[in-house]
Parts: C-alpha cells; structure tokens; sequence
C-alpha cells in the first residue's frame, strides 16, 4: 500500500435554489465515507458569491488504492447521479498529499490540500525562524560594521536560507504526524505537542532576554 495520501477535488456549479438539498446531499456522501476503507477526511467548501460560483468538496485517502476503489464503487455512482438534476459543470482532480516538503510559510507550490492548517506552519515556523534570526543577526553583528539596512537584509537572507534549506525539511520529518497526519488525532496530542512547540519557542524568548540586554 502506498505511503502517500490522495485527495479528490471535485468542483460543482449548484443551482441557488436546490442549495440546501445539496447540503443534505453532502452529509449523506460524508456518511457513506466514514464507512469506507482508508477515508480519512471530507470537507466542503460553499460557493461564495461574487467570488467563486461553485461549491469545491475535497475528499481524502490514506492511499491510492482506497481512493481508486471509491472512485469506482456503486455508492459514489448512486451519490453522482441523485445530484446531477441540479449541478452543472463538475470537474474532477486527484492529487497526492504526501507529507514531506510542506512547510512553506502558506506559500504552497503544490496544488491540492497537501498541506498542513495555516496555525501549524506559523507555529512551527515561529519555532524555526525565531531563534535562528536572532543568532544570526548577533553573529553578523560582531563580524561586520555595515548600515542597519544592509544588516538586516544579511541576516533575512542567512536565517531565511537556514530555515528553509535545513529546519524545515527537519521539521517536517520530525512532526510529520503531527502536521499532516494520515489520520485525524487525538484531541490532547494535537494540543500537546502544539503547547510543546510554544513552549519551545518561549524558552529561547527567556534564553535571549537573558544574554542579549540591548
């Protein structure tokens, strides 16, 4: 079985006054999922007027094959055709949500939801860019004489280098589950581990106060 995740983005233009039968008709796809084998998570996002017209649903897998045997179950085809009287426009992709090199600030590259919730990568990149900022620019500081500017542009470009070059690959290994789990967690874990990373992140706020006074 695969180690990646996929995830089915499906758009649809819905007639404004069948809106609400859609809704129902969500909530019973969402219950077919949770009986199926290797679903992981269902989300819908609405139409939002003056923006976008049409609804976007995102289902996801923990592999390939299970998102292969819905895509060709009898279920999804009964769900498809209970709509089509009032949808138009229906567009499929799927893509891979594996859970390394997603760390990026939101800044994704990769299309689709392979991505950690935007909370996460901010604390996280907190975590990483904070301390290595702050080195640097002490670092920097004794080596070089040179206007505030240009310091500040130096040090940007060393922490910015460290930080997406070596921490967050790291990162990304060392908390992938945390980040982009193939299953949804623990309540505690998930509160956990992000109470461990602000923790983190005040020690070294304690640390710096402490040797650097200026």
């Amino acid at each position: 079985m695969s180690t990646d995740g996929v995830a089915f983005v499906s758009t649809r233009w819905v007639q404004p006054d069948h809106e609400p039968q859609y809704l129902q008709w969500s909530e019973k796809v969402g219950a077919q999922l949770s009986r199926t084998p290797g679903f992981v998570a269902h989300e819908q996002l609405p139409a939002v007027q003056g923006q976008q017209d049409f609804w976007t649903q995102i289902v996801k897998f923990d592999s390939k094959e299970a998102s292969e045997d819905w895509a060709r179950s009898s279920q999804l085809a009964e769900l498809l055709a209970e709509i089509e009287p009032y949808t138009r426009d229906s567009e499929l992709s799927s893509v891979r949500i594996g859970q390394q090199d997603w760390l990026n600030f939101g800044l994704s590259t990769k299309p689709g939801p392979g991505a950690p919730t935007k909370w996460k990568q901010l604390i996280t990149g907190i975590m990483a860019l904070y301390p290595t900022v702050i080195i640097a620019h002490e670092i920097l500081g004794q080596l070089v004489t040179v206007p505030f500017a240009l310091s500040t542009l130096l040090t940007n470009a060393i922490a910015m280098s460290l930080v997406m070059l070596i921490w967050l690959p790291q990162l990304s290994k060392l908390l992938g589950g945390w980040l982009l789990p193939i299953k949804p967690l623990p309540p505690a874990t998930t509160i956990g581990v992000a109470a461990a990373i602000l923790g983190i992140i005040g020690g070294c706020l304690l640390i710096f106060l402490q040797l650097f006074t200026s």
